[in-house]
């Protein structure tokens, strides 16, 4: 199922804007190499755990 996310968020607390492409690949478009653990996806103002796997691709728990 394609759930519609807001943004993502590291462990630290940072929110990241980002996207996913057409294959469901998580894109975080910033100006420098960056390494992003993401551990929270925001979907509809509401926060959401989520990781990504090992494709590279966001899974958000929404249950």
């Amino acid at each position: 199922m394609a759930v519609e996310f807001d943004a993502v968020i590291d462990h630290d607390g940072v929110v990241w804007q980002a996207f996913t492409d057409d294959n469901g690949v998580l894109v975080i478009d910033v100006g420098a190499d960056v390494i992003v653990y993401v551990n929270r996806a925001i979907v509809g103002g509401l926060v959401y755990p989520a990781w990504v796997d090992d494709f590279g691709r966001l899974v958000i728990e929404l249950n």
